[in-house]
């Protein structure tokens, strides 16, 4: 008899929760359990609260923004022998603002199925509670830190009309919203903070109307901002 094929595993890109623990599919669960050898993740330790709470024994790896392509590449020889891997991101769902898509992209080029395990997102989240009628969403996730760039990162988005969503941490929220101010004024923004967990705020307003309350807004948690756009376009309410 010949010798049997090893079959290549498969790589699971899982969503997670953003903050409530509830918010996880049951699919994901049951491939946890019963499908995945290892879990490669942002943070181990967030992971690990997560697996901890539904009961799910696992070993957990990190992989990160600053993981070496070696890292990577550990990951990928693991599931040619035949070990298949999950992917979570700290929150939400993998590879859309993290270093998932690495993982993913080197998969894709050795072959390796690749299977997407849908949930939560910030990003949808934010949109589906917007009430903006817009086709069109531009996702940056987060902007660059410097004043500058920020602002030619800003006048490009601004060409685009549909809904921007952003990303930005508690400590650079005011000045998100002052650089807001000098490209969108007038326009329509949702700000989302601490979504689906105890504290969880929405705040509603133009651009200026939500920097003029900048200094009342609590700093605290992750925050993402939805911004209507309708720039060149008619002014549909």
């Amino acid at each position: 008899m010949g010798k049997a094929v090893r079959k290549t595993g498969t790589l699971y890109i899982i969503a997670s929760p953003i903050g409530n623990l509830e918010d996880i599919t049951l699919r994901a669960l049951r491939i946890l359990k019963e499908e995945v050898s290892y879990v490669y993740c942002e943070d181990t330790r967030q992971t690990r609260k997560l697996l901890n709470h539904y009961g799910v024994s696992i070993s957990t790896l990190s992989l990160h923004a600053h993981s070496s392509d070696e890292r990577i590449a550990g990951a990928i020889s693991r599931m040619h022998e035949g070990a298949s891997i999950g992917y979570l991101t700290d929150s939400g769902t993998p590879a859309v603002s993290d270093p998932g898509s690495r993982l993913v992209a080197m998969a894709r080029e050795h072959g390796i199925d690749i299977v997407p395990v849908p949930g939560p997102s910030a990003l949808s989240a934010i949109v589906s509670v917007a009430g903006y009628p817009e086709k069109s969403v531009f996702f940056t996730g987060f902007l660059s830190k410097k004043d500058g760039r920020r602002r030619r990162e800003l006048e490009e988005l601004r060409q685009h009309r549909g809904i921007i969503v952003i990303y930005e941490s508690p400590h650079r929220i005011g000045r998100l919203l002052a650089a807001l101010t000098e490209v969108f004024p007038e326009e329509k923004m949702l700000i989302g903070r601490e979504m689906t967990k105890i504290h969880e705020e929405f705040l509603s307003g133009t651009v200026k109307d939500m920097a003029d309350r900048s200094d009342s807004i609590t700093a605290k948690g992750e925050f993402t901002v939805a911004i209507w756009n309708r720039g060149g376009g008619d002014d549909t309410e």
